[in-house]
């Protein structure tokens, strides 16, 4: 019985102890948890990411001008070759039997002038015998005119001659240099990185479509990525701006890069409108004792901007309301407010504050969610870490 008592108490005491608390929190006014960040003075730099695949700066690839059969393949992949090395040849026979062709309707082209130039000659002694015996009344007019008509038809034939011999020594040209074309030598010195054919395949020229991809020769000695960059930070990079660039192959190690080229056009320009942007941007690398091979990934960070001794605060902080920039400061009694900013270059988690904020006040910098969508101007604030 008087163990029941007893238990009675304790609960009594336990349930009135809560209610006490319960009431005590009450009465107070509840405190929004964050972490907040003391505004300070640092260096940052603008580095913009991408990734792409390493290329040779310098890659020719070869297509036959005329079409036919390869009989002769004289270089292998990774070979050295200087500019004007014989690379390989295409069956010749349909291209010598098309410059005899042409070499003999040539000949008959220009016995035939020979023949209507003897004409021609002809007529004009006609003509003129005419001329003389017409001032003497010694033939009629009729016979004149006559040896006149006969005189410009001669000349007219002389003429027509004179062309076809033009046209068909122009096809004997044409059929000359297709039979030249049926052997091809590097334009360039370099290294053959690809061969796309081989002996006995037939290959189309490019007088008749695109023509068929024969090798190509690259230049290893200079190499390049190429990456593509959004919209939103093409216009903060240029040429001639430094990077750093990391390749997979080679882990831990990190390289130097220039900026060459930047695309003038989106390369989805025609895409549809859904789609991300992109602009492409070739990088080239600086030399270097490593071996870079063309496909091989690499990661880069272009540089766009410095700045020394600029306040900064972490990116995290910063939101938007009305197409304007705030944070929230730790003002007196430890409450939110809300400060309108303007902001600079970005590094990593930190961005530069250029107006709006003096250095070594305290901003409120996390969590995300309570930054950007549940804070209230004067709220109470409950600090949870201080970072400088």
């Amino acid at each position: 019985m008087k163990t029941k008592r007893t238990k009675k108490k304790w609960l009594f005491l336990a349930a009135g102890g809560l209610l006490l608390l319960l009431l005590i929190r009450a009465g107070r006014t509840p405190r929004t948890e964050v972490t907040v960040f003391q505004a300070g003075r640092r260096d940052l730099t603008e580095l913009i990411p991408a990734s792409g695949t390493i290329r040779p700066v310098v890659e020719v690839k070869l297509t036959p001008d005329v079409s036919g059969e390869i009989v002769d393949i004289f270089v292998r992949e990774g070979d050295r070759v200087e500019a004007g090395d014989l690379l390989l040849k295409i069956r010749q026979d349909l291209y010598l039997s098309q410059v005899e062709q042409a070499s003999a309707t040539l000949g008959s082209l220009r016995a035939q002038h020979a023949r209507q130039r003897a004409e021609a000659r002809q007529a004009r002694l006609n003509h003129e015998r005419d001329r003389k015996l017409y001032e003497l009344s010694a033939v009629s007019a009729a016979e004149f005119q006559a040896s006149q008509t006969e005189l410009d038809v001669a000349e007219s034939a002389l003429r027509a001659a004179e062309y076809a011999i033009r046209s068909g020594e122009a096809q004997l040209k044409e059929a000359r240099e297709n039979l030249l074309k049926t052997t091809v030598y590097a334009p360039i010195g370099g290294t053959v990185s690809r061969v796309s054919v081989e002996k006995g395949e037939r290959v189309v020229g490019t007088s008749q479509m695109a023509g068929t991809e024969l090798l190509r020769i690259a230049d290893f000695s200079r190499m390049e990525v190429a990456v593509e960059v959004g919209e939103n930070d093409i216009v903060r990079i240029a040429a001639g701006d430094s990077v750093r660039v990391e390749v997979d192959a080679y882990p831990g190690c990190r390289f130097r890069g220039l900026v060459t080229q930047i695309a003038n056009s989106a390369k989805n320009l025609d895409a549809h409108f859904e789609q991300v942007t992109n602009f492409a941007v070739r990088i080239e690398l600086l030399p270097d004792s490593v071996r870079f091979l063309p496909g091989m990934s690499a990661a880069v960070s272009i540089r766009t901007e410095e700045r020394k001794d600029c306040l900064a605060v972490p990116a995290g902080s910063i939101f938007t309301r009305n197409r304007e920039t705030y944070l929230w400061i730790v003002g007196p009694g430890n409450t939110a407010q809300a400060r309108k900013v303007t902001t600079g270059i970005q590094q990593a988690d930190r961005i530069e504050i250029r107006e709006g904020l003096a250095d070594g006040e305290r901003v409120v910098s996390g969590p995300a969610e309570i930054v950007g969508k549940q804070l209230t101007e004067g709220q109470k604030l409950r600090i949870t870490d201080v970072r400088p």
